[in-house]
C-alpha cells in the first residue's frame, strides 16, 4: 500500500505544475481500483498547502486559466440600463452589462454564448449567430 501511495504521489508531483487541480482530480476519479483512487486523492490533498503557497499572488491568473472559454445560457430578462446600454440577466443568475454601442434585437428566452476575449473582456452573441457585443459581468 505504501508503495502504491508513493507511486501515485510521484506521478502527481511530476505533473502538478502542468495540470490544473481539476484535471488532476478528474484523473483520480477515472481510476477503477478503489485503493489507487484513494491514494491519488490522498496525494492531491497532501500537496494542497504547497500548491497554495506556490500560487500566492497569482490567484486571478489561475482562475482565468481554469475557467471555460465560453458558456451557453438563456436570457431571463433584458432591461435598459444607463446611457442606452442593456443589462442582461441569464437564467443561471449571472447579470451582464453592455459595454459598447452595438444594437441587438434580443428577447427573453434567446440562447446566447458568452465568450472570453482579450485582456479580461467578454463578448456575448446569440447561439445561432449574428452580432456580438462587448459585455461586463456585474453579478
Amino acid at each position: 500500500m505504501r508503495s502504491l501511495l508513493f507511486i501515485a504521489w510521484l506521478l502527481l508531483a511530476g505533473t502538478a505544475g502542468a495540470d490544473s487541480l481539476a484535471d488532476q482530480m478528474q484523473r483520480c476519479a477515472g481510476m477503477q481500483n478503489d485503493s489507487e483512487r484513494l491514494a491519488c486523492y490522498d496525494a492531491l490533498g497532501s500537496g494542497l498547502e504547497q500548491r497554495a503557497e506556490q500560487s500566492f499572488g497569482r490567484e486571478q491568473q489561475q482562475i482565468a486559466e481554469e475557467a471555460p472559454d465560453s458558456i451557453n445560457a438563456t436570457i431571463a430578462e433584458i432591461r435598459d440600463a444607463a446611457y442606452g446600454k442593456l443589462q442582461i440577466t441569464l437564467t443561471n443568475g449571472q447579470v451582464w452589462r453592455q459595454n459598447d454601442s452595438t444594437r441587438v434585437n434580443w428577447k427573453s428566452g434567446d440562447i446566447v454564448i458568452v465568450e472570453r476575449a482579450l485582456f479580461g473582456s467578454f463578448f456575448m452573441k446569440q447561439a445561432d449567430g449574428g452580432r456580438s457585443m462587448r459585455v461586463k459581468r456585474v453579478k
